[in-house]
């Protein structure tokens, strides 16, 4: 899974989006948590921020009036969307109809450490890779706790491409002792077409089942191509979470 293509990414071809919603259960109103000083969702674009000056369109997508207020008074781009959207990518897809580039990348509005490298690999074998509609990141996980972890997503890959994803342990290893698994990192990237052909396509049982959306694209048929990164970021999903982001921040930035 190394990332053999080494020409560099035509940045103007892509929409960034970030899709923030409040409707957080373990950490409510997550988007406007702060972190060392600003609202998480800003820190987040902070990040990405360096994909603008090489030629990407970067922006928040939300349905929260709030969140907007947040990224206004910060200076973040940001789109107002429809509040009935049943998945953050149904609501990045709103987003791209306003938008005229041939490649769309979502990227979680709750990872403020994301790896710039890994989404400049993503980009670049979407591009290299002439037949993926969609792509995404995985890890090789070593540790047989997060094996078993139903909040770790697991997936299947063969010849590069994720064949199932799931909160279970798989593949089950029956006759041989645990060794790694591919971790699923939950960053996508879409050509418009598959975009498209994804939303238009209602929740896949798969999807119900197992509170997955990527599953929706598997179950009709649109293939998912996997890009390796050797790093896991610090996602936040919890008060004890954004505690760990908030030591982290002042660890990068020796405050």
């Amino acid at each position: 899974m190394e990332d053999s293509a080494k020409t560099p990414v035509n940045w103007n071809q892509w929409l960034v989006v970030i899709p923030a919603r409040l409707a957080s259960t373990r950490l409510p109103n997550k988007p406007l948590q702060d972190l060392c000083g600003k609202p998480l969702i800003v820190r987040v674009f902070e990040r990405i921020s360096p994909l603008v000056k090489q030629g990407a369109t970067v922006l928040v997508a939300t349905d929260e009036p709030s969140v907007q207020t947040a990224c206004e008074d910060h200076g973040v781009p940001v789109a107002m969307t429809s509040k009935t959207h049943p998945s953050g990518t149904d609501r990045v897809f709103e987003v791209s109809n306003r938008h005229d580039t041939k490649f769309v990348l979502n990227v979680q509005g709750d990872e403020p450490f994301v790896n710039l490298s890994t989404l400049e690999s993503l980009a670049r074998r979407m591009v290299a890779s002439k037949n993926s509609e969609m792509g995404t990141v995985v890890y090789r996980n070593t540790n047989p706790k997060d094996f078993v972890d139903p909040n770790i997503v697991k997936t299947i890959i063969s010849q590069e491409n994720a064949q199932y994803f799931s909160r279970s342990p798989i593949p089950y290893h029956r006759d041989q002792e645990f060794s790694f698994f591919w971790q699923h990192i939950g960053i996508y990237a879409f050509t418009k077409k598959a975009l498209k052909e994804f939303c238009n396509h209602p929740p896949h049982p798969w999807e119900l089942l197992e509170k997955l959306e990527q599953l929706r694209a598997l179950g009709n048929g649109i293939g998912i191509l996997t890009v390796e990164t050797h790093e896991v970021t610090i996602g936040i999903d919890t008060p004890q979470d954004l505690e760990d982001a908030c030591d982290h921040y002042k660890k990068s930035l020796n405050i």
